[in-house]
């Protein structure tokens, strides 16, 4: 039978919102609390109890009924960048620092493991059309760069490399900035190549306001709230300078990822490297594969699986299980789809702060009775 906590335990307390949302990285992890459950002495003697030899008072301590215990397995991430090559690019040196910030990133030995599609705008390359007046999406959604996995290698040795960094150098800044098209393009796109399996995402580049199309932001923004809410695709956005920081919040906040990235002018290329890989961060740490069965007669139970986080070098926390991204309160977790799932998602609060501790560890602990909120 699925043990229940009746209360937020003590031994959460550390993890309870230590990161609210909105909030930054680096704050994450960092011993304080707020919010519901922090600092609670509350706890009932019966959850408490109920908790006794399984967990130890916030210890990995399953082995009276563990079958395994696994390292959690990232679900495998696809990024689609769409980046701006409008004229304004060349202000201020904007394209030579993105573009060095976009090559050091695919270059990036620990981007190795990620999927990378790359298409600029305007740009009539590969299909005419992604561009003002032509406005065509379906042009928008053929990269430049198909989908590719990055490794470890140099260059020569990695073809999506090669390839995305050939094609950085290929281009030149010209033209309007038609984000209503780019952005349903990468949408598109985006939506078609989503599943179970793995994670999908948009990345926007942009350093201005939308010129030609549909300029009107509600239905910019209402793409990315389409693809996050049909396919679950999360649209990241970041602006340079020239950008609207409100219109890129705006799609942020439609697609899932909060807040723009906006980088300061003169230091272009450190902060678009680094707003890419926390992009990139963001969609690793978070969300896992449903370990297979070492018996492939006898799938894993759902209700027999149960996720702890250890951080700091601290003694491993049960992270209790919530019936979907509607009930996560505080450090938890829950199913991609409790009917059928395939994915096990940290709830937001416990997602950021596992961000902001390159030490911490999820594993999945199999053959106990799931800890449920």
């Amino acid at each position: 039978m699925t043990r229940r906590l009746r209360s937020f335990p003590v031994w959460l307390a550390p993890l309870a919102l230590a990161v609210a949302c909105g909030s930054s990285d680096e704050n994450a992890l960092d011993g304080k609390t707020s919010g519901a459950g922090a600092g609670d002495s509350t706890t009932s003697a019966e959850t408490s109890g109920d908790l006794t030899g399984s967990t130890g008072s916030g210890s990995d301590d399953f082995t009276a009924c563990a079958s395994a215990k696994v390292m959690g397995k990232p679900v495998p991430v696809t990024l689609f960048l769409m980046m701006d090559r409008s004229g304004s690019m060349l202000q201020d040196q904007k394209w030579a620092q993105a573009t060095t910030a976009l090559i050091a990133f695919f270059q990036d030995p620990e981007s190795a493991g990620l999927s990378v599609a790359l298409r600029f705008f305007p740009d009539d390359k590969p299909t005419a059309g992604c561009s003002a007046p032509a406005c065509n999406v379906a042009a928008c959604a053929e990269p430049l760069v198909p989908v590719g996995t990055l490794n470890a290698q140099p260059a020569y040795s990695d073809p999506q490399q090669k390839a995305l960094v050939e094609a950085v150098n290929s281009v030149m800044p010209e033209g309007q900035t038609p984000m209503y098209a780019a952005l349903g393009g990468a949408e598109m796109w985006a939506k078609a190549d989503a599943t179970p399996e793995h994670r999908t995402a948009v990345v926007l580049i942009t350093d201005g306001e939308p010129q030609g199309c549909d300029e009107n932001l509600a239905n910019i923004a209402a793409l990315a709230a389409d693809a996050k809410s049909s396919k679950g695709v999360l649209t990241y956005a970041i602006g340079m300078s020239g950008a609207n920081q409100s219109q890129l919040n705006q799609i942020a906040a439609a697609g899932g990822s909060e807040l723009a990235f906006m980088i300061n002018q003169g230091t272009v290329t450190t902060e678009l490297r680094a707003a890419l890989k926390k992009v990139k961060t963001s969609q690793l740490a978070c969300t896992f594969e449903v370990p297979p069965s070492a018996d492939p007669t006898k799938p894993v139970d759902p209700a027999l699986i149960n996720v702890t986080l250890t951080k700091g070098g601290s003694s491993p926390s049960v992270l209790p299980q919530v019936s979907g991204p509607g009930a996560c309160v505080g450090a938890a977790w829950h199913y991609d789809d409790p009917g059928a799932p395939k994915q096990l998602v940290l709830c937001p609060d416990v997602c950021k702060a596992a961000q902001g501790d390159p030490s911490a560890v999820v594993e999945v602990v199999i053959g106990c009775a799931t800890v449920v909120l």
